[in-house]
């Protein structure tokens, strides 16, 4: 278990095609011996957040930006990635640049004219039972590696995936990539 790189980014590597992570960049919350906890920071979805706020939240808030899918387990939460210029008692300080609230708390500060500098809304997220992702790791469907604040905050979601893979050192053209610690 690499605890030294949470939070963290979990890129997903090419054994995962064709399944719900497939090219998916997680920021890496939680992993520790109890399992490990992230949000896909890449898979926007055809539904804007403005679509899914109140009537009176969608007058007061510019919400055009997509919502992203974090991932398959309780898809009814709803979070907020931001900067750390944005904080309530709830918030979750990830790193010095990247905080996770709820949603509604970013809304209605937005609302209120706060403002935030970056900020990225989704639904669900991913989670690993005890010793699962470590053992995914291993079988190197998943590659941990160190958080890049920028990326996750400012980089165009279609783009990520590729310039983690660059960053690591992986060029997935050339790259062989093959399942290796199968038992």
């Amino acid at each position: 278990m690499q605890l030294s790189e949470v939070p963290g980014i979990l890129v997903a590597m090419p054994a995962l095609n064709d399944t719900f992570f497939h090219k998916s960049v997680i920021l890496l919350c939680r992993f520790d011996e109890e399992g490990a906890f992230g949000l896909v920071m890449n898979h926007p979805t055809a539904t804007l957040v403005k679509e899914i706020l109140s009537d009176e939240m969608k007058e007061n808030v510019a919400a055009d930006i997509p919502l992203l899918l974090g991932g398959p387990v309780q898809p009814e939460s709803f979070w907020a990635v931001h900067s750390s210029d944005f904080s309530v008692e709830e918030t979750t300080i990830l790193s010095p640049k990247i905080n996770l609230s709820s949603a509604q708390e970013v809304l209605y500060s937005l609302a209120n004219g706060q403002d935030v500098r970056s900020y990225h809304f989704g639904c669900g997220y991913a989670g690993w039972g005890a010793g699962q992702l470590d053992r995914e790791i291993q079988e190197e469907s998943w590659w941990l590696g160190p958080l890049d604040e920028l990326l996750l905050l400012d980089l165009d979601y279609e783009l990520r995936w590729e310039r983690t893979m660059d960053n690591l050192g992986f060029d997935p053209l050339t790259t062989t990539f093959s399942q290796t610690g199968m038992v």
